[in-house]
């Protein structure tokens, strides 16, 4: 570096700095946070049956709306599919639901049969034989904007917090 240069040599600066170094190999409270931040965004969607933009989700089907057994869309009896989860793998977060059929509900597709010739299902007092179902994509995992600031602010918290020697934010 040319020109002048002034060195800070002091206790409380080091220490900071120390802190932060020992923050940014630690991330876990940091995930812990936003993890429980965003399973809460989450769950919450499936009350306001929306996207994580806040696009309405597609209405139920008429004729199953009629015998469907729950308080609204994706909410069955037991809400099992709505019982977000998260864990932490190496230093990242995933965040989704236990249930086999989360994907097809999240992403929407077709469902044909695996090792018959049509798929029988009841619905609304009828049975019916079809070669297909399309599910309609209702997403309810995902980040939305707003969801992305508040992980950037949390991240921010761990760091000043870490720096002021407060602990991990809870």
């Amino acid at each position: 570096m040319a020109g002048k240069t002034i060195t800070i040599d002091d206790d409380d600066v080091n220490d900071a700095l120390a802190r932060l170094y020992a923050a940014a190999g630690d991330v876990t409270p940091a995930l812990k946070n936003i993890g429980e931040f965003e399973a809460k965004v989450t769950r919450a969607r499936f009350v306001s049956e929306t996207d994580p933009e806040g696009k309405a989700w597609q209405g139920l089907n008429p004729l199953y709306a009629k015998t469907k057994k729950g308080p609204g869309i994706l909410r069955g009896a037991t809400r099992a599919l709505s019982q977000i989860v998260w864990q932490i793998a190496d230093d990242s977060l995933e965040i989704g639901s236990n249930e086999v059929y989360a994907r097809i509900h999240n992403e929407g597709g077709t469902i044909v049969p695996k090792n018959a010739a049509a798929l029988v299902f009841s619905m609304g007092g009828q049975t019916f034989q079809v070669k297909s179902v399309t599910i309609p994509q209702r997403q309810f995992l995902g980040w939305s904007d707003a969801s992305i600031r508040e992980a950037l602010a949390i991240v921010q918290d761990h760091f000043v917090m870490a720096a002021e020697q407060k602990g991990p934010p809870n």
